[in-house]
């Protein structure tokens, strides 16, 4: 059960952000549906992201029952990694983006998974 509510959320999500952007304008939206927005975007990378770590561990496992990381971590890694694109979307709405700027938040994003690793 608990699984299945990941991709069924990003799946929920995917729908919620066609939706809005075929038949909805920011300015019809209003503030409250751009961070709808944002949030269904969250969510519908949170998942890609997890099923992509599941995927790597797979890989990286190979047959070995021992070792790997737990679901929670597995989360937590994938909350890290969602929010790298959510915050190059943020900084591309008030200036361009640069080289620099994907550097910066790549290092955000390493930097996080970096932490998680030590403390979780």
């Amino acid at each position: 059960m608990h699984g299945k509510i990941v991709p069924a959320l990003s799946v929920l999500s995917l729908f919620g952000i066609l939706f809005m952007v075929n038949y909805t304008t920011p300015m019809k939206a209003g503030v409250l549906g751009v961070l709808v927005f944002f949030t269904m975007i969250f969510i519908l990378l949170f998942g890609i992201m997890v099923g992509l770590i599941k995927i790597l561990q797979k890989i990286l496992k190979g047959n070995k029952k021992q070792g790997g990381t737990s679901s929670n971590k597995t989360y937590l890694y994938a909350i890290v990694m969602a929010f790298g694109p959510i915050m190059l979307l943020i900084i591309r709405t008030f200036s361009a983006i640069s080289i620099m700027t994907v550097a910066f938040v790549i290092i955000f994003v390493v930097l996080g998974c970096f932490l998680l690793y030590k403390r979780a």
